[in-house]
């Protein structure tokens, strides 16, 4: 639909003396493009334009007038760049729907595309005898990195209760991969026995944006488990000890983004890893087999 535009713009700057405008979004990392339909908004600001009475062409061929749009900390950098002077605005973006983002850009300009035009009537350029197609804007993969830290509590499940389960995580993230370290410390205590599992992973996840602010984040990885236990029976000769095992966990979270670094986060992951047990005179005190489940909440923030 924007090349088509495009080319009915051109149509009419070849038959009428009217100012040549490009709208041009390949400054946007390819995430942002998705995010906020880059392809629907260049449909939306080149139909406005072609409204404003301007003749929209490609971003690739000359032009009068230049509109850029890029990203900024807090939402879209908007340019405007005539032949005598040049103007910018700032849209901040998350504060409604894809639509009012969009009717938001094109408003803004139309406003500062009249305000760089030149005073007087250019021109009209001589008619080509061939009208090259419009080539579509597509952004270059650009892939944006940045650290989220997070920090949650939940429950593990696998040995003879629930234990509360605090967790601290750093994930590094390039484009919809990323890097993901987490430690963790579950503490089990029981009438005769007290257990303290500390762990340890590196994590590759893949983070997919379901909507807006809805993403879901799979991963895997693997790590060591520290298992301390101390019984309380003191006429034990060894009544503490320390066992480490390899371990590997699948994972899953689903995080909700309230604003552009702030998320919550839901976890659940499936960890494997060797069995303990601990006996006392042929009387079991503690036991949790090769697979723990591991449930919780958490804030994630960027940095």
């Amino acid at each position: 639909m924007t090349a088509l535009l495009c080319a009915l713009s051109l149509v009419v700057l070849t038959q009428s003396p009217v100012v040549s405008v490009s709208f041009d979004l390949r400054a946007l990392p390819e995430q942002d493009y998705r995010r906020w339909d880059g392809v629907e908004l260049e449909r939306k600001v080149a139909l406005r334009l072609i409204q404003e009475g301007f003749a929209v062409v490609s971003p690739r061929g000359p032009a009068q007038l230049r509109l850029r749009a890029s990203r900024a900390p807090d939402g879209l950098l908007l340019e405007a760049v005539g032949p005598q002077q040049r103007v910018e605005q700032r849209v901040r973006v998350g504060r409604g729907s894809i639509a009012e983002l969009h009717l938001e850009v094109a408003q803004k300009l139309a406003e500062m595309t009249r305000a760089v035009q030149p005073e007087s009537e250019p021109e009209p350029p001589p008619p080509e005898p061939v009208l090259q197609p419009p080539v579509e804007v597509a952004a270059a993969p650009v892939h944006s990195s940045g650290l989220d830290l997070g920090l949650g509590l939940g429950t593990l499940w696998g040995g003879p209760g629930v234990a509360p389960h605090l967790l601290l995580s750093a994930r590094w993230g390039l484009g919809d991969l990323g890097l993901d370290v987490e430690t963790g410390l579950g503490v089990s205590s029981e009438p005769a026995l007290n257990v303290v599992e500390v762990q340890g992973g590196a994590f590759v996840s893949y983070r997919h944006a379901v909507s807006e602010r809805l993403r879901l984040e799979p991963a895997v990885g693997a790590g060591l488990v520290v298992h301390a236990f101390r019984l309380e029976d003191t006429w034990v000769s060894e009544p503490r000890g320390t066992q480490v095992s390899p371990a590997g966990w699948a994972r899953l979270k689903l995080g909700w983004r309230f604003t552009e670094r702030l998320a919550a986060e839901v976890r659940v992951a499936l960890g494997l890893l060797r069995p303990v047990t601990h006996v006392r005179e042929g009387e079991t005190l503690w036991s949790r087999g090769g697979a723990r489940l591991e449930t919780g909440v958490q804030l994630s923030w960027g940095l």
